[in-house]
C-alpha cells in the first residue's frame, strides 16, 4: 500500500530541497504526444501524485508539459536540457543597505546551456534510444539496444490503452487514473520519476506551475540574488534576513508538523537502517 500524499510530503520535507531540482525542459517546446496520450499521461500523473486537501495534483502542476518538453528537447538549439541561470526573476537585487531593491534580473533560467559532445550523445541516447542515435548505444552488443524515453512513454501508453477495460471515451478523467496500473513496469518507473521531478523542479522546466510544488513542501525556491543573509552596513556583520533566518534559530512555528503516520514511517526506516530511537 502506498503512503498517503500527506505522509509523502512530510517525509520529502525532511530531505534536501536541492535533490528535487532535476534537469528538465521548458514547457514552450513543441509537442511530441497526441492529445489522447497527454490525457492518459495526465491521469497517470495524478495517480502518482494525486490532488488532495493540501493542494493540486501533478497534472495541474504541469507534469504533462514537463514530460512533453523533455521529449522534444532536441527540437531546439541548444537543446533544452540544462537551464542556464544564475538567476530567475523571482527575487530582486540587493540594495546598498542590504534590503531588497526594486530591481529584478531577467529570468535567465529561460536560457539553456550548450551541451558538450558527451552530454549531447548521452541525452540523445536517453531520449531517442539506440535506433535514434548515430552509431547506436556503446553497449548494445552486450546489453542489447537502449529503448529511448520517447518510445518507452508512447509505447507504454498505447499498451495501457489497449489493456484498459473500457474505451477512453467512456471513462471520465477521475476514472482514468486507474490506467497507470496498466502501464508496463519499465514505463511506470520512468513516468513516476519524471512526474515527481516535474512537481518539484524549477518552474521554467514546465512543471511546478506557479511554484505550486514548492509551496506544498514549504520551500521558498531559488533565493538569489537576494539571498538569505546581508551585510549590515552599520556593523559590518553578516545578518539574517528576518523573514528567513539561516544563521540564528528559526522562531516561526513548523508549517506542517509530523503526524503519527509520518513519525511511524521514520521509526520503521530508523530500525531497518540499524539506528536507535530515543525517547
Amino acid at each position: 500500500m502506498r503512503p498517503s500524499r500527506r505522509v509523502f510530503l512530510q517525509v520529502l520535507g525532511a530531505l534536501p530541497a536541492t535533490a528535487w531540482l532535476s534537469a528538465g525542459c521548458s514547457s514552450s517546446a513543441p509537442r511530441y504526444l497526441t492529445d489522447t496520450e497527454r490525457r492518459v499521461l495526465a491521469a497517470c500523473a495524478d495517480s502518482i501524485y494525486p490532488p488532495d486537501d493540501t493542494g493540486p495534483g501533478a497534472a495541474e502542476l504541469g507534469a504533462v508539459d514537463f514530460i512533453d518538453a523533455l521529449l522534444t528537447a532536441f527540437e531546439h538549439e541548444p537543446p533544452r536540457i540544462h537551464a542556464a541561470g544564475p538567476f530567475s526573476d523571482r527575487n530582486p537585487f540587493v540594495a546598498a543597505d542590504g534590503s531588497p531593491s526594486s530591481r529584478f534580473p531577467p529570468d535567465q533560467f529561460l536560457e539553456y546551456l550548450p551541451l558538450s559532445r558527451v552530454q549531447r550523445a548521452g541525452w540523445q541516447l536517453r531520449l531517442y534510444g539506440s535506433r535514434g542515435t548515430p552509431g547506436g548505444g556503446p553497449n548494445d552488443a552486450v546489453l542489447g539496444p537502449v529503448i529511448g524515453l520517447r518510445d518507452l512513454v508512447r509505447d507504454g501508453i498505447r499498451e495501457a490503452i489497449a489493456a484498459f477495460p473500457m474505451p477512453l471515451d467512456q471513462v471520465n478523467d477521475a476514472g482514468l487514473v486507474a490506467i497507470f496500473d496498466y502501464l508496463p513496469a519499465d514505463a511506470q518507473a520512468e513516468i513516476q520519476l519524471m512526474v515527481l521531478q516535474s512537481v518539484f523542479s524549477l518552474p521554467e522546466y514546465g512543471g511546478n506551475r506557479a511554484s505550486g510544488g514548492w509551496q506544498l513542501i514549504h520551500f521558498d525556491g531559488d533565493s538569489m540574488p537576494l539571498g538569505y543573509t546581508y551585510l549590515d552596513p552599520a556593523t559590518g556583520e553578516i545578518q539574517d534576513r528576518p523573514d528567513a533566518p539561516v544563521i540564528g534559530p528559526e522562531t516561526r512555528p513548523d508549517p506542517d508538523p509530523m503526524d503519527e503516520d509520518t513519525l511511524g514511517l521514520f521509526q520503521i526506516a530508523t530500525a531497518v537502517l540499524g539506528g536507535k530511537a530515543f525517547g
